[in-house]
C-alpha cells in the first residue's frame, strides 16, 4: 500500500491521479492537504506509526516544515529505527520549499534544465516513470494531461495561448474533485487520443466563463488599497476563481504592486504580475505561508477567524454570556 498526501488544488489532486494510475486506486490511500493542516497530519502519521502500514510514503506538491523534516530525518538515521530510509519521498516545486533540499529524500525543483517550469504533477509524472512500471503512465493522453497541469499551475498557458489548460482548471472546480478524479482515471485507462473536452463540458465550460468573468467585475468595484511591507496592495475579499482574479485585477491596476485575496475560512492567496515583487520571500512567508514569486499564500489562523467573528457581532466575554 501506498500513503500519499498531497495539495488540495487540481496540481494536487493530479499527483494523486498519477498514483493510481501508478499502482492502482485500490493500492493509494491519500489525504488532500492545505498548509494549514499538512504539517499536523504528517506529525500524526510519525507519532502513531502508521508507516508501518505503508511501504512508501509521497509527499507531493505541497511542503513540511524544515523542523518536523529533521524529526524524520533524526528518526531515520536512529539505528534501531523501524521507519526505512526510502519510505519517505517529498516532491515539490514551490520556492518556499527549498530550504529541505538538504534532505536525502526531498526533491525540490522549480524548473528543469530547459528552464521550463515544473510543476508537482509534472515532477511526480517524471518519478514514477523510473519508479513505477504502469503500461498508464506511457499513454500519450496522460502526458498530455501532466502538461495541460503544468502550464495551468505555472500560468505558462497564458503566454502559450493554452485555453484548455486553464479550463482544464474550471472544469475541477464544475465536477468537484471526486467526480473529476473518477471521470479521468476511467478515460486515461481507454483513451488514447488527443486532450479535447466533449459538447457537454464545453457548454458547462462557457457558462463557468461567463460566471467569473461577472465575479471579476464585482471583485474589482470592492477593491481596497494598502500598503504592506513597502508593496502596494489591492486587497478583495474573495473565495472563488482566485487565480484567475488575482491576475487579472493585477492587470487592470498597474499601479498596484499585488492582490491579495482574503477567504476568512480558507486562506489568503496572494497574486502579482509584476516581476520585482517575490510573493514568497517578500510577502507570504512573512505571515507563515509560502509559494512562487508571483503566486503565493498563507493561513488564516483561527485565533484571526475567532476575531473577525467577535468584532462583526461586537462579542465580548461579558455580552457572550447574556
Amino acid at each position: 500500500m501506498i500513503k500519499h498526501f498531497s495539495h488540495n488544488d487540481l496540481d494536487g489532486y493530479s499527483c494523486v491521479l498519477l498514483a493510481q494510475l501508478a499502482y492502482g486506486p485500490n493500492e493509494v490511500s491519500f489525504d488532500n492537504c492545505s498548509y494549514e493542516d499538512i504539517n499536523e497530519k504528517i506529525s500524526l502519521y510519525i507519532t502513531n506509526k502508521d508507516y508501518l502500514n505503508y511501504e512508501h510514503c509521497y509527499i507531493t506538491d505541497i511542503s513540511i516544515t524544515k523542523d518536523l523534516a529533521e524529526t524524520i530525518q533524526s528518526l531515520i538515521d536512529t539505528t534501531d529505527s523501524d521507519l526505512s530510509a526510502s519510505h519517505f519521498q517529498l516532491i515539490d516545486h514551490h520556492l518556499s520549499a527549498t530550504a529541505l533540499e538538504v534532505f536525502p529524500w526531498c526533491q525540490v525543483r522549480i524548473q528543469d534544465e530547459a528552464g521550463i517550469k515544473c510543476s508537482g504533477t509534472s515532477l511526480f509524472f517524471d518519478y514514477l516513470k523510473t519508479h513505477a512500471s504502469s503500461k498508464l503512465l506511457l499513454n500519450p493522453l496522460t502526458a498530455a494531461y501532466v502538461e495541460k497541469v503544468r502550464r495551468l499551475d505555472t500560468w505558462d498557458w497564458q503566454p502559450l495561448g493554452d485555453l484548455e489548460a486553464k479550463q482544464l482548471n474550471d472544469l475541477f472546480s464544475i465536477l468537484g474533485n471526486e467526480r473529476f478524479m473518477t471521470y479521468w482515471w476511467e478515460r486515461l485507462q481507454t483513451d488514447e487520443g488527443p486532450f479535447t473536452f466533449d459538447e457537454t463540458q464545453q457548454l458547462l465550460l462557457e457558462i463557468r466563463q461567463n460566471e467569473i468573468d461577472k465575479y471579476i467585475e464585482a471583485r474589482n468595484e470592492e477593491i481596497i488599497e494598502k500598503t504592506i511591507l513597502g508593496y502596494k496592495a489591492g486587497i478583495v475579499f474573495a473565495n472563488r476563481f482566485q487565480s484567475e482574479l488575482g491576475n487579472k485585477l493585477g492587470e487592470l491596476h498597474p499601479e498596484l504592486d499585488f492582490i491579495a485575496m482574503i477567504n476568512v475560512g480558507g486562506g489568503v492567496s496572494c497574486r502579482t504580475v509584476k516581476d520585482n515583487v517575490n510573493l514568497a520571500t517578500d510577502i507570504t512567508e512573512v505571515f507563515g505561508g509560502g509559494g512562487h514569486a508571483k503566486a503565493a499564500g498563507m493561513p488564516v489562523p483561527p485565533s484571526i477567524r475567532e476575531l473577525v467573528i467577535n468584532t462583526l457581532f461586537h462579542l465580548t466575554e461579558e455580552n457572550k454570556a447574556k
